[in-house]
Order: C-alpha cells, then sequence, then structure tokens
C-alpha cells in the first residue's frame, strides 16, 4: 500500500530508477501493448477525459509502468488513471 511516506519520498526525490533499461523497436511495443496503451506510454499520448476504465477507481495500493514495471508515484497514477 501507497503510504505518505512513500508520496512525500516521491515529491522529494522523483519516480526511482528502473532496475534496467528496456530497448525495444517500436513495433515490439506495438506487438506487446494494446493500442491505447502504446499511444500513451511511448506516444505521449492521453485519455479522453473521464473515458479510462479505472477513471473511478481509488484503491489504495501502487501502480507501476506498463512498460517497465517501474513503480508509479501518487501523482503519475492519477495522471494515467484519469
Amino acid at each position: 500500500m501507497l503510504t505518505w511516506k512513500d508520496v512525500i519520498n516521491f515529491s522529494v526525490k522523483g519516480n526511482p530508477e528502473p532496475d534496467r533499461r528496456i530497448e525495444k523497436t517500436e513495433s515490439e511495443w506495438q506487438a506487446i501493448l494494446t493500442p491505447e496503451q502504446y499511444h500513451i506510454a511511448r506516444k505521449k499520448g492521453t485519455e479522453a477525459p473521464h473515458s479510462g476504465a479505472l477513471c473511478s477507481t481509488h484503491d489504495a495500493g501502487k501502480y507501476n509502468c506498463v512498460c517497465c514495471n517501474t513503480p508509479l508515484s501518487a501523482i503519475h497514477r492519477y495522471l494515467i488513471l484519469r
């Protein structure tokens, strides 16, 4: 579960560096990710407001990057799930 200490730590230090750099071609990313994930994660796209399946999810917990599995801070979770 994400605690306030974790949130403050992320705000001060930023997101942790991934354990390793994942290098794939664009066609490999397209094969792994859904079209929506690819658009958002690799092309810096966004969802239409309030259209995401997890838009109203407020469950406690940690959320990870769909590409490298690195834990995301609370603000990034908000930006990704909104």
